[in-house]
């Protein structure tokens, strides 16, 4: 429409303004796998950046929000489905800084989401998504490991993208931190591992329509832990079992990514079992 064209003139003249100003704006992503600690990161960011970037809150996707002028941060795990178009959607030419987080995908498909708890959130094929905004009426039918593990591999080496893992993140946030600051030439004021000391408004809140069902299973908040190898539990063993027999290509996953040398951990997980 001719008042669309209007809106697009005035802020694409701001933008180049802004520019030519010195005046560096950035649009900064976070996604990857669903369970795969995304959450908690956008807080260690959203506490640290607060003064310097807009914060969008619970699951909003980069694309509806890159057209925009000003520094903007947004988190859902599945943007990772919508990165291909990043480039063309950045209109105002910003500096693009995206995350995406990955996890030993054994942790992943053993993981409940704390809005929705009756079943493991993702496998190998697919994961749990809400098809309305009620947030009751949850589907199996949005990408899984594997489909989500194929997008990472198309993109992991575009020059703005840090793939980082949440292993990583937890073990050592300070030493993240720093190489993303040196990465993206983030304004950092505080630490990852003092995030939860924060006293302003995290992004990432479960409350309102979006409380949890159990309360156990929200870490967002919290002080940093490492929370790895959660997946060694016996009561997911069947878990691990069924999913991986399902699809080896999961196997190929974890070597790929540096959790295991090849599949002989495999054998003897289910001798141990048995």
């Amino acid at each position: 429409t001719v008042i669309d064209r209007i809106r697009f003139g005035v802020t694409s003249f701001i933008s180049k303004l802004a520019r030519l100003a010195g005046y560096q704006q950035t649009q900064l992503v976070v996604c990857g796998y669903p369970r795969g600690g995304t959450s908690l990161f956008y807080n260690m960011l959203s506490a640290t950046l607060q003064k310097s970037f807009k914060f969008t809150d619970f699951e909003k996707y980069y694309i509806h929000h890159i057209h925009k002028l000003g520094n903007i941060a947004s988190k859902a795990p599945l943007d990772i489905n919508h990165l291909e178009h990043i480039d063309r959607l950045n209109i105002h030419n910003k500096k693009l800084a995206v995350i995406i987080v990955i996890r030993d995908i054994r942790d992943v498909i053993t993981s409940n989401h704390p809005i929705m708890t009756d079943d493991y959130f993702i496998g190998h094929d697919f994961s749990y998504w809400p098809s309305g905004k009620s947030l009751e009426d949850w589907k199996y039918d949005a990408p899984g490991v594997v489909p989500i593990t194929e997008k990472i591999r198309a993109l992991k080496d575009h020059p703005d993208i840090y793939v980082l893992k949440y292993e990583d993140l937890v073990s050592r946030p300070d030493e993240i931190q720093a190489e993303l600051k040196q990465r993206f030439d983030l304004p950092f004021e505080g630490l990852f591992s003092k995030y939860h000391e924060f006293k302003g408004e995290l992004a990432y809140k479960y409350e309102g329509k979006y409380k949890a069902k159990d309360e156990s299973l929200v870490m967002e908040g919290k002080a940093v832990t490492n929370r790895a190898k959660r997946w060694q539990q016996d009561k997911y063993r069947q878990r691990i079992v069924s999913q991986f027999e399902a699809c080896p290509a999961l196997f190929d996953i974890l070597v790929e990514f540096g959790y295991e040398p090849d599949r002989t951990w495999f054998d003897q997980y289910k001798n141990e079992s048995a």
